[in-house]
This record gives C-alpha cells, structure tokens and sequence, in this order.
C-alpha cells in the first residue's frame, strides 16, 4: 500500500516542494535512519533520565507541602500565624511520605528496547552503543 499512489519513475503523481514523499534518496535510506537513531538514542534517553530525576524530586516536595499543611491546620494557629504545638516527627511518618516503589519492570523494558536497537541498526548507526553505555 506504501508508495502505490506516487507512480512510477517518470511519471509522478505527487509532489510536495519538488520532493517525492514516501521515498528514499538514490543513494538509500541508510542517512534518514541514522538521523532516526541518533535521536532515539541521544535526545529521547536526555528526555527520559531528566524525567526519571525531576519527577521523584516534585513529587516529595509536593506530598511534604501537602502533609505540612495539613498537620498546620491539625495543630492550630495562633493570632499571629505561628504554629501552637509543635511535634517532633518520626521516621516511619517521614518515610510515609515518599514516593512508593515503582518496580524495576521499566528500566528493564528500556534496557531491552536499547539492546534491541543496538543489535539491529549498529550498522546505521555506530555511536549507538556508546550513548546506550552512558545511559546505563
């Protein structure tokens, strides 16, 4: 079904700006598959290992903020704003509030999916272990 609307070479029914989509250049497709790799392996791993650190960091700021205010409306104000009665926390409810354990079934499915990409398009891409490396 792919390319069966363009034509036939010669004689082209589709054009967009002088380029004939759904094709590969004369000399292969080799150079848009290193691009597609390059940013596989470079641009959505820096996306992913920033997520991978911001979020963990907003979501305990975010449940510590959450807990102080509740415990502030819990202990009472007086006139002034200030906290009355102040509790000395323990560390099984400083533990209650961090983030809970998401298993180790992603980092190995990322894993995967970098050994996958490695083995097939190493060709197209040389780098690709590298970067695979420096994720790990």
């Amino acid at each position: 079904f792919k390319g069966r609307w363009l034509g036939k070479p010669g004689h082209w029914n589709l054009n967009i700006f002088r380029f004939h989509p759904e094709h590969c250049s004369p000399a292969g497709c080799m150079q848009e598959l290193a691009q597609q790799l390059a940013i596989i392996m470079i641009g959505k791993q820096m996306i992913n290992n920033v997520l991978e650190f911001l979020m963990p960091v907003l979501k305990n700021y975010l449940a510590k903020r959450k807990a102080r205010k509740a415990a502030e409306e819990q202990a009472g104000t007086d006139g002034e704003g200030l906290i009355t009665i102040e509790q000395e926390s323990f560390q099984w409810e400083e533990d209650f509030t961090l983030e809970e354990d998401e298993g180790l079934f992603g980092e190995y499915l990322e894993m995967v999916l970098q050994f996958g990409f490695i083995t097939i398009f190493v060709a197209a891409f040389p780098l690709a272990p590298l970067f695979a490396l420096l994720n790990n």
